[in-house]
This record gives structure tokens, C-alpha cells and sequence, in this order.
């Protein structure tokens, strides 16, 4: 009876105090819920005043105390009035205190301690013609994303506030500096492109059609004819060139960013439209001279920007102009060589590579960046075309395959069509007697747009006699031999002078295959079949 008694009191208890919980705990989270909603329908304001009082603002940059000032309404470094800078960044740290409120007040607090105000991360002193307002700034509330400050005239006191109205001083001294935009380089007006460096060395230059491209290894007069679309990657690649940090505006020591002795050097040669301004009286083609003597030497960003802030502005007036009925003639503009200067030099902290076009304002940029034209060797730029001798130039096509030698000839003959203009027939006789044009053009175009999937820099010594050998004779009667081996399973060897392509072997056995019909479907001799070849037993 005693047990039943005990059990039924603890019962009881438990009840009792499970009852108690939960009604401390709906009270705490009623407490919460009202002191929340209270907090965010009203705000204590710490402080207010007009960005255009504002004389200076002094805090830490860098963990040195820093002074930006008005001065005929512009902000000027106190300490270093040559400093560039950036109004705007400056403008919104200004804005960012004009009225500062707290989302939450913490009164009487003893230990400032808990909130990182006993050593303060920053102290901003707003300076006006009214006096003279200082607050601290503690640590941040990562999970409200808030900061707690302390007016430097009651340190008692804790104020919470939004991260925006702290953050606009927490920055690096270059964040408050303005920067220049990297040079304009239009990839479609890019003739020449240089890079030296210790590693890898090359010069990319468009040939006179302006469709192709040569490469060759810095100081060699040896050329190579360039990969398209790699040489576009290239020119396109100095197009997307952009500055990511600025580092300094007055380098003095360039060993300490790695400038001294570059990395690499990128020396572009490109094409500008600029406006005429000159007279009609003077010659154009004494301007053009001039133009190009003037711009050829390397520039500096600063150069550069400022031309183009003329042409911007000229631009404009030029639209102006155009729009007076008094305006007498129209703006003409004149293309003028140029030529860039980019210096490369050592990894920023970031991995990021410090450069300059001055030797005077250092910038970094991304490594991604500088990747599409540094760090490459001139055989990664090399077209990976075995030939190409477009049928309109072929005058003649010996091949060996098989162990049997052909011939393909190739003439032309002009007449008048039916409104008298010439028009051109071309015949093709393979070994004395007319094939099918098709049939050949078909086997041909397999042949001169073989495309390597890479080319071989060292010596190559074939292990068996040739598969196919083509020799071409274009209307110039100027020669080129194009030999096919098997290399392995995957590769043919496909050998021009002393150039080595890799070709997919499937590539090349359906070459074999249009060659075989041409032989052995198509033409009008009266040979046997040719046998065929070992590749494809």
C-alpha cells in the first residue's frame, strides 16, 4: 500500500513539474517572440548627420590610421593628396553613417569584452563643422549578420547594427583607390602578338590575307603555319584582358611585385580608329604617317585611357554636331598602328599575377586570364593540317598505294556562257583518260583536310615503308610529298617535309577507301583493281 502511495505521488511530481516546464517555456518563447516583434517595429538612432558636413573621415586601413577629406568637394587622401582616390567608394561610406540606427541596445554592459569593444577592430571619426562624432566597432554577429558599435563617449553602451553601416570601412587601402581599366584591344584589329618568357617563347603574326596566322619561336625566322582557332584563341584571350586588384599607383621598387625581371612580356601590335581632327587642307596620307610614328611606341594605360576618353568625347561631340544644322562636314576617322607593353610578373597571395603597362601602376590579374596567350609553347599554336593546296591551285596529284603509282591531272579551259562572261571548266584525267569530277573531289577533300590530333617535336624514324605516298604539284609547279606509315593502333603517321601529324587511323583508312573507289569505280582506264592495302587486312 506504502509502494502504491510512493508511486502515485511521484506521478503527481512529474506532473507538476512537467506542467511548470512547459508553461516557463510557452512564457520564454511568448517573451521572444514580443521582444523580437518589438525590436523590428522600432529602431534607437545612435546618430545622424548630412554627408555634406562631412569635413573628413578618419579609421583604420591596413591597421593604420587613415584621413580622407573634403576638399573643394572632392575627397582627398589627408596624408597623400596624389592618392587616386575612388569618390564614389567614399561617397557611400559617407551615406552609410548619415543615419546610423541600432537594431537592438544593450545597456550597462560591464565587460565589453563579450562583444570585441575592449580593443576595438576599427574606430571612425566623423569629422563636421557641428563637431566631432566617434564610434567603435567590435565584432560581428556572423549569424545575423550584424555588428555590435560603441560610441566613443559612452563605452556602457552597445549598439547593434546592420553589417552595411560598418562594412563600407573594413576595406584594403586600394579598395578606396580608382583604378584604370586595362586597354581597349579589339581581338579583330590584333596583327602581332610577342611573348617572351624563360619557359616559353613565341611570335603569332596575321599574314597579309588577314585570315591566317604564322607562329614561330621568339627570335626565329623559322615560321609555322598557326592553328585558326588556337590563334584566335589568342587574340580573343588579349580582348577579354581586364585588371582584378589595384596594387599601386606610384611603384617605385618593381622587384617587389616581380616586375624587375618579368615573368613574361606581351607585346601586342594592333589597329585603332581615331578620330581626324586634322584640316582638309592636309594630306591624308601625311597624316597617317604621322598617326603611326606617334602611337607605335609602347602606352601606358593612363595614354590610353585618356584616348579614349577624347574619342568618347569627341564621339559626342560629333553626334552634337550632326545634330546642328550648321555643322559642314562629317567626322572622319583614321586607323592607326599601336602597340602594348604588358609586363608579367610574380604570384600575388591570391594566385593572381601582379602586371603593368607603365611600370608605374601595378594591377593583378586572374591566371585564367593570362593563360590564353602566357605559358604556351609555339607547337601548341601549330595548325595540326597535314596540307592544304585547295584544288583550284592543283595542277597535278601523283599517288603511291598499294605498290602502284597514279597520276591525276588537272586542266582548265575558259569559255563565254550565254551572257558572255567567262566561265571556267576544269576536267580531271587520272593516267591519261577523264574521271568523274565528283568522284575525285571527293577522294580530294579527304585528302587536304586530314587534320592531325597532334604533331610529333621529336625525331621520327618509320618502322615499315610507306602506306600511300601523295605528291602535289600546284600551277606553280611547286612540290609537296604527303607520306602515310602506321604508327601504332590508334595513329597513321602522316609525314610533310619534316613535320610528323598523328591522324586517327580511322581518318585515314576512309581516305584509303575514296581513293580506292576513284581507282577502281570511277575512272575510265582499263586497269585491273589495285590491291588492297595492308592497312586494311
Amino acid at each position: 500500500m506504502k509502494k502504491s502511495t510512493k508511486l502515485v505521488s511521484a506521478v503527481v511530481v512529474l506532473a507538476v513539474l512537467g506542467g511548470t516546464y512547459v508553461g516557463l517555456n510557452t512564457y520564454v518563447s511568448k517573451e521572444e517572440k514580443t521582444e523580437s516583434s518589438s525590436e523590428e517595429e522600432s529602431k534607437t538612432e545612435v546618430f545622424s548627420v548630412k554627408t555634406d558636413d562631412i569635413k573628413s573621415l578618419e579609421f583604420i586601413v591596413d591597421k593604420k590610421e587613415t584621413t580622407f577629406e573634403k576638399k573643394d568637394d572632392s575627397w582627398v587622401k589627408k596624408d597623400e593628396t596624389a592618392f587616386p582616390v575612388n569618390q564614389t567608394t567614399l561617397d557611400s561610406a559617407a551615406s552609410a553613417i548619415e543615419k546610423v540606427e541600432a537594431d537592438r541596445v544593450l545597456k550597462k554592459v560591464d565587460d565589453l569584452t563579450e562583444y570585441g569593444l575592449d580593443s576595438p577592430s576599427n574606430t571612425v571619426t566623423v569629422d563636421t563643422s557641428d563637431g566631432t562624432t566617434k564610434f567603435n566597432i567590435g565584432d560581428e554577429n556572423t549569424s545575423t549578420n550584424q555588428y555590435y558599435i560603441s560610441k566613443d563617449d559612452d563605452d556602457s553602451t552597445v549598439y547593434v547594427v546592420a553589417a552595411d553601416t560598418v562594412t563600407p570601412f573594413m576595406k584594403s587601402l586600394y579598395d578606396y583607390a580608382q583604378g584604370e581599366d586595362f586597354p581597349t584591344i579589339d581581338s579583330s584589329t590584333v596583327k602581332k602578338v610577342q611573348v617572351s618568357e624563360d619557359k616559353d617563347s613565341y611570335v603569332l603574326e596575321e599574314n597579309s590575307d588577314g585570315a591566317t596566322w604564322d607562329v614561330s619561336s621568339d627570335g626565329s625566322s623559322d615560321k609555322e603555319t598557326a592553328d585558326t582557332t588556337a590563334a584566335g584563341n589568342v587574340t580573343s584571350g588579349l580582348g577579354n584582358f581586364a585588371y582584378d586588384q589595384f596594387v599601386n599607383y606610384n611603384a617605385e621598387d618593381l622587384s617587389q611585385y616581380g616586375l624587375d625581371k618579368p615573368y613574361a612580356t606581351i607585346t601586342v601590335d594592333y589597329q585603332e580608329e581615331v578620330k581626324d581632327d586634322s584640316s582638309g587642307s592636309t594630306d591624308s596620307s601625311e597624316k597617317d604617317s604621322t598617326a603611326s610614328e606617334s602611337d607605335s611606341e609602347s602606352v601606358d594605360s593612363t595614354d590610353d585611357k585618356a584616348s579614349a576618353e577624347n574619342s568618347s568625347t569627341d564621339s559626342s561631340d560629333s553626334t552634337d554636331a550632326s545634330d546642328d544644322s550648321s555643322s559642314s562636314e562629317d567626322t572622319k576617322t583614321t586607323t592607326v598602328d599601336k602597340q602594348l607593353v604588358i609586363y608579367v610578373g610574380d604570384e600575388a597571395s591570391d594566385g593572381s599575377r601582379y602586371v603593368t603597362v607603365d611600370n608605374k601602376h601595378i594591377y593583378t590579374m586572374s591566371a585564367d586570364t593570362l593563360s590564353a596567350v602566357i605559358d604556351k609553347a609555339p607547337s601548341d599554336l601549330w595548325s595540326l593540317i597535314v596540307n592544304y593546296l585547295s584544288v583550284k591551285n592543283l595542277d597535278q596529284l601523283q599517288v603511291t598505294y598499294g605498290g602502284a603509282t597514279n597520276t591525276v591531272n588537272v586542266s582548265r579551259e575558259t569559255s563565254k556562257d550565254d551572257d558572255g562572261n567567262d566561265k571556267e571548266t576544269t576536267t580531271y584525267q587520272l593516267d591519261g583518260k577523264e574521271i568523274e569530277s565528283t568522284t575525285f573531289t571527293t577522294f580530294y577533300n579527304k585528302l587536304i583536310n586530314m587534320a592531325g590530333q597532334k604533331r610529333l617535336t621529336d625525331a621520327y624514324t618509320p618502322a615499315t615503308d610507306p602506306e600511300m605516298t601523295a605528291v602535289f604539284t600546284d600551277s606553280d609547279k611547286n612540290q609537296t610529298t604527303v607520306t602515310f606509315y602506321t604508327y601504332d593502333t590508334n595513329y597513321y603517321a602522316a609525314v610533310v617535309g619534316n613535320k610528323v601529324f598523328l591522324v586517327n587511323k580511322m581518318t585515314v583508312k576512309e581516305m584509303f577507301n575514296a581513293y580506292e573507289t576513284l581507282i577502281n569505280g570511277e575512272s575510265k582506264t582499263e586497269a585491273t583493281a589495285t590491291p588492297t592495302a595492308e592497312a586494311e587486312k
